[in-house]
């Protein structure tokens, strides 16, 4: 990961957008970011999440690119996720006051229709090119390992044929996996246009004072839960087994009670609703529209 941001870095950076994130002003920030790229778009990705799009679905909130007189739309979707980006682009005193009040939100017109290039800023700098792309972030010193082989992991997947025909049959170009250790544990799946968004939040403290085989251990654990979720969440078959990196601790006892309960709630999960706990650290994960 390259250089932290600031809350105060992340906003002046923001400002380079001139309050619209379009083709043009994503560009202009680019050349600024260097090797911040990576901690900016996670700043983004928090500040998403902290809008907490689930107050906006089905607000009728009008676009810059509707015709005039026409009656606004609905949040949904693809549309609401492009919307909370054209938030954060807006500088953080509009920002601030939707996240505050959801109805401020329907005062203005929002130029939403080009914001998902504030979501691929550190994609579109790393060009990276594989279809499973994750990104991890945490705090202290005890993530990186976790970190390190969730990459690993993502690299392989990469290489793999089976893999990749597996992934083909999603009808989307790539998987961004967003994992952020906390002291949660949930997440999201949402398709989007070229795209499928893992979002999690998981539990830091099973990393806290923990050897690297064991942070790889728990990272592979990890991706075959989510990676199991974004499959029936798409109605895809199930995926082969994840490559485990070469210094990850053997399966422990009850690891081997999550694996178990996986399989029971592979049988309960149901598009468009919530899935159930799959153990004592389980991820509540409701699906997107």
């Amino acid at each position: 990961m390259g250089m932290s941001v600031t809350d105060e870095e992340f906003w002046a950076l923001v400002g380079e957008l001139g309050g619209v994130a379009d083709e043009r002003s994503v560009a202009r920030l680019r050349d600024r970011l260097g090797d911040r790229a990576e901690e900016f778009q996670l700043r983004v990705d928090a500040a998403v999440r902290e809008l907490d799009g689930g107050r906006f679905e089905k607000l009728p909130v009008r676009d810059v690119c509707d015709p005039a007189g026409a009656e606004p739309l609905p949040l949904l979707g693809d549309a609401l996720h492009s919307f909370l980006l054209a938030v954060v682009a807006a500088g953080p005193e509009v920002y601030h006051a939707v996240r505050a009040d959801p109805a401020v939100a329907t005062a203005r017109s929002w130029s939403s229709g080009e914001a998902e290039h504030l979501g691929r800023v550190h994609e579109e700098i790393s060009g990276s090119d594989g279809w499973c792309r994750p990104l991890v972030f945490g705090g202290g010193g005890d993530w990186q390992p976790y970190a390190d082989a969730v990459h690993d992991i993502a690299e392989e997947l990469d290489r793999r044929e089976d893999w990749r025909a597996w992934w083909a049959t999603a009808g989307r170009e790539w998987l961004e996996v967003i994992i952020e250790l906390t002291d949660e544990d949930t997440g999201t799946v949402r398709r989007g246009g070229r795209a499928v968004r893992a979002d999690f939040r998981l539990p830091m403290q099973r990393l806290r004072h923990r050897s690297p085989g064991v942070a790889a251990r728990v990272a592979a654990e990890d991706l075959t839960r989510i990676l199991t979720l974004v499959g029936e969440r798409l109605k895809l078959a199930d995926p082969p087994p994840v490559p485990w990196p070469a210094n990850a601790e053997p399966l422990d006892p009850r690891s081997a009670e999550r694996a178990a309960r996986l399989e029971e709630l592979r049988g309960r999960h149901r598009q468009g609703g919530v899935v159930p706990p799959a153990g004592p650290n389980a991820h509540t994960v409701r699906a997107g529209q």
